[in-house]
């Protein structure tokens, strides 16, 4: 499908003039299906249908086309547009959460939070299970710069919509951003109990044990840096690095009577010779500042 927005997309470049209305509608659903975050050419191709192709639509996909351009004329900075045609959907449905959502982002768009915020606390209190609204939310606080109070409208979200990956992830972020690493690696078990394979979660997971520091988180960063290391057949620099890293960190000393502690001993050999070889290979130039890291880990 991928292919086919980009097929389309080339048509609709190179077409001379008005685009054909059957293109423009194909494209604008492809970007909703396939969820993609291109606001000025969704606002550009809206534009053109519906100023130009506006009766082709059927009932229902117009309305979703408005709502579909004026989010994407809002991300472009076309308030007069997205106001135009927040104002029309909300003479076709008067007092639907549709049309005042669209309404109460026009108001963060201009900078009025405090209307913003109160539309939308309005709107959660009629309908307390809506994700929109609440994921506007903590985009208005963060906005208004209040990074505390989006973390906590957030917790309350994630309390609700457990199976958010993205919201899950957010969250982490921002606990960073404010030095709360132990909850950011909370938030992170709660994806890799979500998807236990996915490399990215495990590494991230890692790198904040890593931060934390101590024995035991070196220990278990450790253990997860080998992981990724093992789905990634070992192409991931930063698990590389990692495994390298933590065990710099580690004083205690491994007994090799079992397989396991043996394997503890060869993996920072075997991770710090691996990056040698893909310095050597794809960034020679930066070999030498590698090697001398590497050496005063103690592992070359």
């Amino acid at each position: 499908m991928e292919s086919e927005l980009e097929a389309l997309e080339q048509q609709l470049r190179s077409a001379n003039g008005v685009p054909p209305a059957e293109r423009l509608i194909a494209y604008l659903r492809l970007v909703r299906e396939l969820h993609v975050r291109d606001s000025a050419t969704v606002a550009r191709y809206g534009s053109l249908l519906l100023r130009n192709h506006k009766g082709s639509l059927a009932e229902e996909e117009l309305w979703l086309v408005h709502e579909q351009v004026a989010i994407a004329a809002l991300d472009s900075c076309a308030l007069p547009f997205a106001e135009s045609l927040a104002r029309a959907v909300a003479r076709r449905f008067p007092e639907s959460i549709r049309a005042r959502r669209l309404q109460a982002m026009c108001f963060e768009a201009r900078g009025e939070f405090e209307v913003a915020e109160k539309l939308y606390r309005e709107m959660l209190t009629d309908d307390p299970a809506s994700e929109v609204i609440g994921k506007r939310l903590v985009a208005l606080e963060r906005s208004r710069g209040n990074l505390l109070s989006a973390i906590d409208v957030l917790k309350k979200y994630v309390d609700v919509f457990s199976n958010d990956k993205e919201a899950w992830e957010e969250l982490a972020e921002m606990y960073l951003e404010v030095n709360l690493p132990k909850q950011a690696a909370f938030c992170y078990e709660e994806l890799i109990m979500h998807n236990p394979g996915h490399s990215n979660y495990l590494v991230r997971y890692a790198d904040i044990l890593y931060t934390l520091g101590g024995a035991a988180n070196y220990k278990t960063a450790r253990a997860y840096y080998a992981k990724v290391i093992e789905a990634t057949g070992g192409g991931s620099l930063r698990a590389l690095y990692g495994i390298c890293a933590c065990t710099a960190n580690i004083v205690d000393k491994v007994s090799v009577q079992d397989s396991r502690s043996r394997a503890q001993l060869e993996l920072p050999e075997v991770s710090a010779q691996s990056l040698l070889r893909i310095y050597q290979t794809s960034a020679p130039d930066k070999l030498p500042m590698v090697t001398a890291l590497l050496a005063k880990q103690g592992l070359v």
